[in-house]
C-alpha cells in the first residue's frame, strides 16, 4: 500500500507537468497571432533582432505551419507521400514525447538522442520526397511558407511592448506592467 501513494505522487507530477505545458501552450497559441501585437520595425536592425527572437519563440508554430502547407502541396496527387510524411512526424513526435517525458533516462538519453532522431527523420523525408518525384511540391509549399514567417517574425512585437503593456506600465509607475501583463494571461488563459 504504501508504494501505491509514491506511484500516485510521481503519476500526480506527470499529471502537473502536463497540464502546465498544456497551459503554455493554449497561452502561446493565443499569443501567436493577437491583431495589437504587430508592428512595422523602426529599422533594419529592430527587423533583425525581432526576426530572431520570434523565430527561436514560435519555431514550434512556424514548424507547423510548414508542416500544414506541405502536406497540403502534398494532398491531391501525392496521397501515398503524404501519409509516409504524416507517419515519420509521428515517429519524430513519439522520440521527443519520449525523451520529454523522461528526461532523467540516462540509458535513453544515450540511445535516443534528438538532435540524431530528428536529423534521421528529416533524411528519411528528403530521400522520400526526392525518390517520389515530391520536390516541386516541397519548393511550392516552401516558397509560400517561408515568407510567411518571416513577415510574421519580423513584424511581431513582444508583449511586453504592446499597448495593453505600455498603458499597464505607465498607469502602475513602470513597475506593475507585468502584473498585468499576467493577469492578461490568466484572462485569455480562462476563455
Amino acid at each position: 500500500m504504501a508504494s501505491y501513494g509514491g506511484v500516485l505522487r510521481r503519476s500526480a507530477a506527470v499529471v502537473e507537468r502536463a497540464r502546465d505545458g498544456a497551459r503554455r501552450t493554449r497561452k502561446a497559441l493565443a499569443r501567436f497571432a493577437r491583431p495589437q501585437s504587430f508592428a512595422a520595425p523602426p529599422d533594419a536592425e529592430a527587423a533583425a533582432v525581432r526576426a530572431v527572437r520570434n523565430l527561436r519563440s514560435f519555431r514550434l508554430h512556424y514548424a507547423i505551419l510548414l508542416w500544414v502547407l506541405l502536406l497540403a502541396s502534398l494532398f491531391p496527387r501525392r496521397r501515398a507521400t503524404m501519409l509516409f510524411l504524416m507517419a515519420s512526424s509521428k515517429i519524430a513526435l513519439f522520440c521527443g514525447a519520449l525523451l520529454k517525458a523522461v528526461p532523467n533516462s540516462a540509458l535513453l538519453c544515450r540511445i535516443v538522442d534528438r538532435r540524431l532522431a530528428a536529423a534521421l527523420v528529416l533524411a528519411v523525408i528528403g530521400v522520400e520526397l526526392v525518390v517520389t518525384r515530391a520536390v516541386p511540391q516541397f519548393l511550392l509549399a516552401m516558397a509560400i511558407g517561408v515568407p510567411l514567417v518571416l513577415l510574421h517574425a519580423v513584424f511581431r512585437v513582444r508583449d511586453d511592448l504592446t499597448a495593453s503593456g505600455q498603458e499597464a506600465a505607465s498607469a502602475g509607475g513602470g513597475e506593475l506592467g507585468p502584473i498585468f501583463e499576467k493577469k492578461e494571461d490568466l484572462e485569455l488563459g480562462s476563455q
